[in-house]
């Protein structure tokens, strides 16, 4: 294992990386671990697992675990911890799909370290820049946790409702759906009894059931919840 110190000496910000490096250093903190997904394609076969981190400038990059590296990593990159990730290869973003950075995505190799650290990645500088539940159509901030309904699910789709409270208790709904209400769903659940304060980021709000006021995090919105404190 890699001495800490080593590394924290050598950790650069995502956006001081260099592309299609293979020996870099970043500290980073877990802001989604999405489920373990089955894909089948004329040449592979396989599961895969995405990985949302971010460093202390605000910037996101996307992590994808494929197979065998899903069972190696499986008791470490958990929700709201952060690590210390060397040896990672910078891939360039593949235009057909979604990702959370411009330019780069983030692969694991047989070579990549990755080490928890009690070094937490702050969220200060970045969370300052979040607008108030009143301007939810761009990012709420500060948002209390006071509620999780249970998930609601058919054939075709999977919803969540959360219900969260701004220091003026003014109640908003926020509607999980597919992954998000299954996984952060699940995640948010085991929370609620503590009322974390929750940064959410990359929602949109929409009509649903005759309400202009609520907040939805759809499957394609990947940086849904960060636990900024316990009330």
């Amino acid at each position: 294992m890699a001495a800490e110190t080593e590394l924290a000496k050598q950790s650069l910000l995502i956006n001081n990386i260099p592309k299609n490096s293979v020996d870099s250093v970043m500290r980073v903190l877990v802001i989604r671990r999405g489920s373990i997904i089955p894909y089948k394609n004329s040449r592979h076969e396989g599961t895969f697992r995405t990985i949302i981190l971010v460093d202390e400038e605000g910037t996101k990059i996307q992590a994808t675990l494929f197979n065998k590296h899903i069972e190696t990593w499986k008791d470490s990159l958990k929700p709201n911890k952060s690590y210390y990730i060397a040896k990672g290869r910078l891939d360039r973003v593949n235009p057909n799909y979604s990702s959370v950075h411009k330019e780069v995505e983030l692969a694991f190799t047989d070579n990549t370290i990755i080490q928890e650290t009690e070094h937490a990645v702050s969220t200060h500088k970045f969370s300052d820049g979040f607008l108030s539940l009143e301007h939810a159509d761009k990012l709420p901030n500060g948002a209390i946790l006071v509620s999780v309904n249970p998930l609601i699910q058919n054939v075709n789709s999977k919803r969540r409702e959360i219900v969260v409270t701004n220091q003026f208790m003014e109640h908003t709904t926020v509607n999980l759906w597919g992954d998000f209400a299954e996984n952060d769903g699940l995640f948010l659940e085991k929370l609620q009894d503590d009322k974390p304060i929750l940064a959410l980021c990359d929602i949109r709000v929409s009509i649903f059931k005759g309400s202009d006021s609520v907040l939805s995090l759809f499957n394609n919105y990947k940086l849904p919840i960060v636990i900024v404190s316990n009330c």
